[in-house]
């Protein structure tokens, strides 16, 4: 995350309790800041939680699948959440790691959802991929505008239709 990004800053002041290690990317099973409905202020919640047999970690979740499978549909329906970033990777076929950020400069809002009603652990929601994420990788995290937080976050019929819609603002930054 860009630390730098005057909106992510003002997301990390406004946390509820800061992690013993900050780092600026944040990978599977570390803390990210993440909105809940339960609260106006993000907080921290560990990304991924165990598969249904529990020897794997999921990370993401199908969004066109997310409501069929028994597994997620109780959690999505009940426990959806936003993680704030000023950007996501993606790697490409020689295992570089490419940025993806908004056009506009402002930042990233990836759907997700919590397990369970205590919302210790988050997954994000993910679709098939458009331009120019497409170019490098099949599929790129349901992406959300800063408008649209509360009601995806509040409002079970108008997440499901958000799950659909496809953000064309991104570009590849130059690392």
């Amino acid at each position: 995350m860009d630390m730098g990004h005057a909106e992510i800053a003002e997301i990390y002041r406004n946390l509820q309790e800061m992690p013993p290690l900050l780092k600026l990317d944040v990978y599977p099973t570390q803390l990210a800041p993440v909105f809940t409905a339960d609260s106006p202020l993000p907080r921290f919640i560990k990304w991924g939680f165990d598969g249904p047999n529990g020897n794997q970690l999921l990370i993401n979740a199908r969004a066109e699948t997310v409501t069929q499978k028994p597994f997620f549909a109780a959690d999505f329906a009940q426990n959806r959440c936003v993680v704030p970033c000023s950007g996501f990777y993606e790697w490409d076929e020689g295992k570089n790691r490419r940025l993806f950020v908004r056009t506009d400069g402002n930042i990233l809002y990836l759907a997700g959802f919590c397990k369970n009603q205590d919302c210790n652990r988050f997954v994000i929601l993910t679709a098939p991929a458009v331009f120019p994420v497409k170019e490098i990788h099949s599929r790129t995290p349901v992406l959300l505008e800063k408008n649209q937080i509360q009601t995806y976050l509040n409002d079970l019929y108008v997440a499901k239709q958000l799950l659909t819609v496809r953000f064309n603002g991104l570009t590849m930054s130059p690392q």
